[in-house]
């Protein structure tokens, strides 16, 4: 009986032990399967980080190059704005240099045509001619005059529309970099019209008194011409 016992005693402890292996060997399964998912689970998660730096990168890189073109696109129209600006007080002096010239040379034409109708009875039908010639020429002139303040005024709105646009570029940039870099680049571009603007008057005197002086020296060649020939009418 004892026997018996101790067998069914031997059973149930091997039972038990195997039970207990069972559980174990279980437990290790879902500790491994647990373990492999957080391990898949981190693997996502790095990769997802991955792909975030990656993106992140991405746009930055993609910013810069937008940053850059930017910066190009106005250093360029600063660059056409000078270039305007000089293009600009070329076009005014050289206009007003030609009205000068043109207003000298009607003004002396006017007195040597006045001359000769004085010495001659024949030309006083011309007389009448160049003063409807210099209202004709007076008409013209106001019209230009009217046409140039038309002009003005579109350049203005042109310019107030640009300055507009410009400000509102300006707004956009970092406000301490972007005052210090237009007060350099105003202060340099100024330097460099003044210095232009400085050599291109000093030019367009040294043009202006050669080609007076060729009008006076052609005036002088006339008025002796014309003092010769009337003397040789006057002895004929």
């Amino acid at each position: 009986m004892s026997q018996k016992k101790k067998i069914r005693e031997d059973n149930l402890r091997l039972k038990e032990e195997k039970l207990r292996l069972e559980f174990l060997e279980k437990q290790r399964i879902r500790q491994e399967k647990q373990k492999e998912r957080e391990e898949q689970e981190e693997i996502k998660k790095i990769e997802r980080e991955k792909i975030e730096e990656e993106k992140r990168r991405v746009r930055e890189e993609k910013q810069r190059l937008k940053d850059i073109e930017i910066n190009k696109q106005k250093e360029e129209q600063y660059r056409l704005d000078e270039e305007e600006r000089k293009l600009q007080y070329q076009e005014q002096k050289l206009k007003e240099s030609e009205q000068r010239l043109k207003d000298i040379e009607i003004q002396r034409v006017r007195e040597i045509e006045i001359q000769k109708l004085k010495e001659a009875d024949e030309f006083r039908n011309k007389e009448e001619e160049l003063k409807l010639k210099e209202q004709e020429e007076i008409e013209e002139l106001k019209a230009l005059k009217l046409k140039a303040e038309e002009n003005r005024k579109r350049e203005e709105e042109q310019k107030r529309r640009e300055e507009e646009i410009r400000i509102q570029e300006l707004k956009e940039q970092k406000a301490k970099e972007a005052k210090i870099a237009e007060q350099i680049r105003k202060k340099a571009e100024d330097d460099r019209i003044r210095e232009w603007e400085r050599n291109f008057d000093e030019e367009q005197k040294k043009k202006e008194e050669e080609l007076l002086k060729k009008i006076e020296e052609r005036e002088n060649k006339i008025k002796q011409q014309t003092t010769k020939d009337h003397s040789d009418n006057q002895e004929n």
